[in-house]
């Protein structure tokens, strides 16, 4: 083996980031993931672009050989790393990308589970004015922010999957993960990450003390039901202060509906003067909600939402945090239906670092809307005698558009 390349394990190695190929799959670099543009944190090698983009930020990476496509000898006599004939990229299929989102998914979901099953206990607990495990919720969250370290993209692809019968805790469930996310793309230490993890899981419990047909409603409320619905951060505060939750996370429970303009409740604070958690959960929580299906709300695609938080930066949300938030979403995030220009319906299941308006996909309906057998298409590919793309995103969905649930399809790609 050159000596420039180090067997970290069976099926892992270290090498200079010169020596990489089109087709090496990266899961390690030597340094934090954070402030990369790779926020899949174990991808494939694509493009010259890829290469490019980690040697200005890496001296050496570590390599899985494994789940690489680029012909590693596996012989150990033989350097892996000669000169070879070949210089060109490797094609790359996007079935791979639906391979890591399947392998991603089975690895977390089991972490997911736990954690919304300790969720349903606790608003349970609440309901029966027993107190929280603060000591166990605290796990639970750092259980997630590992899997959230290891593979972000899965974690991300799970707070896209709406159940349309179980929004309360859901909702928690996927506000806890991106904010978590949200964290580890900023910079945030570990720490600050956990806290957001909890705050989000926690700062709508106080939503148990309002009756549920008041909740559900589609007509505007009453001035007394808005009273009782104004005073739910009351309740989360006064219950998680009670369970021995730290102060911010019960600072962010309290305060995650104040705005930056002062007009929010219940203490019409200015959000300048509230911890950054409850500015994050504030955004979290409108836009999670826009994104789901609600008996009293119109559900909102994802460019829809962040045209809405946008609009409202720096009066209803910060301003800072809402431009952090639609970077770090990108154009289509993974697990995004959409509609193509030639009229077939898809999922986003993988990105293409030089071409964000060209992602991969898993076409599941025909240009009539009718279900056909699951096609993976990476769109970059897709080209004219010119180059140029045949095939585009006209527009992104709402879950359940034209029968596609994204809650169905990970059901059907974890069992495929």
């Amino acid at each position: 083996m050159n000596q420039s390349v180090k067997q970290i394990n069976e099926t892992t190695i270290a090498l200079p980031a010169d020596m990489l190929k089109a087709g090496m799959f990266v899961c390690r670099l030597d340094r934090p993931w954070l402030g990369t543009p790779f926020l899949m944190q174990g991808f494939l090698v694509q493009s010259s672009q890829d290469i490019a983009t980690l040697k200005s930020l890496c001296q050496f990476v570590f390599v899985d050989t494994e789940k690489s496509v680029y012909p590693f000898s596996r012989k150990k006599s033989k350097n892996p790393f000669a000169r070879r004939s070949e210089s060109k990229n490797y094609d790359l299929p996007a079935s791979i990308d639906r391979d890591l989102a399947r392998s991603g998914l089975r690895n977390v979901l089991p972490v997911y589970s736990e954690t919304i099953k300790s969720l349903r206990t606790c608003f349970k607990q609440f309901g029966q004015d027993q107190l929280l495990n603060s000591k166990d919720l605290a796990q639970k969250v750092d259980n997630c922010l590992d899997s959230i370290l290891s593979n972000t993209s899965a974690m991300s692809w799970l707070s896209r999957v709406k159940s349309h019968h179980n929004y309360t805790n859901e909702h928690a469930m996927h506000v806890s993960l991106l904010a978590m996310v949200f964290a580890v793309h900023c910079g945030w230490s570990r720490e600050e990450a956990k806290i957001a993890g909890l705050s989000g899981l926690l700062f709508d419990i106080g939503m148990i003390k309002v009756p549920p047909q008041i909740l559900n409603q589609p007509n505007p409320l009453s001035e007394s039901e808005a009273r009782l619905v104004h005073d739910h951060p009351k309740w989360t505060r006064y219950f998680l202060e009670k369970s021995g939750f730290e102060k911010a996370v019960v600072d962010a429970g309290y305060y995650h509906h104040e705005r930056p303009d002062g007009n929010g409740y219940p203490a019409k604070r200015m959000a300048s003067q509230t911890n950054q958690y409850a500015r994050l959960i504030h955004i979290l929580d409108a836009f999670d909600a826009m994104t789901s299906y609600r008996p009293y709300a119109e559900q909102r695609t994802v460019f829809e939402a962040t045209k809405i938080l946008y609009r409202g930066r720096g009066t209803e949300f910060d301003a800072l945090m809402v431009d952090q938030l639609i970077e770090m979403l990108g154009v289509y995030p993974i697990g995004t239906i959409v509609e193509l220009t030639s009229g077939e319906v898809g999922i986003v299941i993988g990105q293409n670092n030089d071409a964000s308006l060209l992602p991969k996909l898993s076409v599941i309906r025909d240009q009539n809307k009718n279900e056909m057998p699951e096609t993976v298409v990476n769109l970059r590919d897709i080209v004219d005698r010119q180059g140029n793309p045949r095939v585009r995103i006209k527009a992104m969905l709402h879950d359940g558009s034209y029968g596609v649930y994204m809650h169905e399809y990970t059901r059907q790609l974890l069992v495929s």
